[in-house]
């Protein structure tokens, strides 16, 4: 009898604490988003996308570097360093679709460059590996223009690029956002810059979106990458932009003169940061920044060299910063897409710390925290 009452006694102790463990679990969640769990109760799943960046062919400059191959091997994939082929782009397609990914969304380059192009860029070509992949229809794709420096975009390149979009959006895998073919700017200064003024932006917008109902389409959804200051927020309005979104935000948990900062000073910075969107009346799609740690590119880049990183990245904190922005998601309906979009950095930007590709080396695949984040 003195054994059985040890016995129940415990077991009575071990509910009490795992009562007061979820409880507790659900306050924080409640502190941090109120009504979340009539939201989560009633929404249905997001469509997550993450950023895909092709540096990884052996043939561009700067990527591949020595410091990145020799001292970070977790972040080497589990098909090797070099991923821009036709037989690893299908194993990527599986991977991600597996995880519970819905497209990628491809950083698209057009050089300023008198001898490449955007159809022979090395960076462009996991793309085409994706449109001729077998396995393709397992996961949706959309272009992100990376027009920053050495790849600026402006009235000259203007109908060239224009028609060559189209094309894509032709592809019955293209995303779409409010029906329209959904295409991503990473800079909105830069497009002022070469155009002159946000109203030419805006005209160069428009003549996209008719050239698109003239092949076919139903027009185009053009998204901005930008911080949420009000400054851009203004100047989104005044281009034409129909949607915001961002590319990352690795800054957003960094500490005066901390070197290195815990991954959730990350994780509750981008929730700042997404709230701030809350004033704008265009509607956002939530970037979730999955980790910042450049130092293998440091020798390239004096930004590189001197930024703080983040510690901690792992499935949990994958699932942690994917749960967060489907959480906002679930909050914000009238400040989201219907198509209750978001988006991860990234897929494999190796170079900076944010990668998702599983890796022989890492004994937990951080596709696991997709899985647990998208799963109803």
């Amino acid at each position: 009898m003195k054994n059985i009452h040890f016995l129940s006694t415990t077991v009575r102790r071990y509910i009490l604490l795992s009562s007061i463990v979820a409880t507790a679990g659900i306050f924080l969640s409640l502190y941090v988003y109120p009504g979340l769990d009539v939201a989560r109760q009633t929404k249905p799943a997001i469509q997550l996308g993450a950023y895909y960046f092709d540096g990884w062919s052996g043939l561009t400059h700067g990527h591949l570097t020595e410091a990145l191959m020799d001292s970070f091997p977790e972040r080497k994939p589990t098909w090797g360093w070099i991923t821009s082929t036709p037989n690893i782009m299908q194993k990527q397609i599986d991977a991600a679709a597996d995880a519970g990914l819905s497209f990628f969304s491809f950083c698209w380059y057009s050089p300023n460059s008198t001898t490449t192009t955007f159809q022979n860029d090395p960076l462009n070509r996991a793309l085409k590996f994706y449109l001729k992949a077998p396995n393709q229809k397992r996961l949706k794709f959309c272009l992100m223009v990376a027009n920053h420096s050495g790849f600026f975009i402006g009235p000259s390149e203007w109908p060239r690029v224009s028609q060559a979009w189209i094309d894509l959006f032709k592809q019955p895998q293209y995303v779409k956002v409010n029906g329209r073919p959904l295409l991503i700017f990473f800079s909105i200064s830069t497009l002022i810059q070469k155009f002159g003024t946000s109203q030419a932006v805006h005209q160069a917008f428009d003549s996209l979106r008719t050239a698109a109902q003239a092949q076919g389409l139903p027009g185009v959804t053009i998204a901005a990458c930008l911080s949420s200051s009000k400054p851009e927020l203004a100047q989104a309005q005044e281009c034409g932009f129909d949607v915001l979104t961002g590319y990352n935000y690795h800054g957003a948990g960094f500490k005066q003169n901390d070197q290195v900062v815990p991954i959730d000073s990350l994780l509750a910075g981008s929730r700042r940061v997404w709230n701030r969107f809350e004033a704008s009346p265009l509607p956002y799609i939530p970037v979730a920044t999955l980790n910042w740690d450049p130092r293998p590119w440091a020798s390239t880049s004096r930004s590189y060299a001197q930024s703080s990183r983040y510690t901690g990245y792992s499935p949990q904190s994958v699932y942690q910063a994917i749960r967060d922005a489907r959480d906002w998601v679930d909050l914000h309906p009238d400040k989201t897409t219907r198509e209750r979009l978001v988006l991860a950095y990234a897929w494999n930007e190796n170079g900076e710390g944010a990668w998702l590709t599983p890796s022989a080396n890492q004994g937990d695949n951080l596709l696991n925290g997709v899985r647990r984040a998208v799963k109803p």
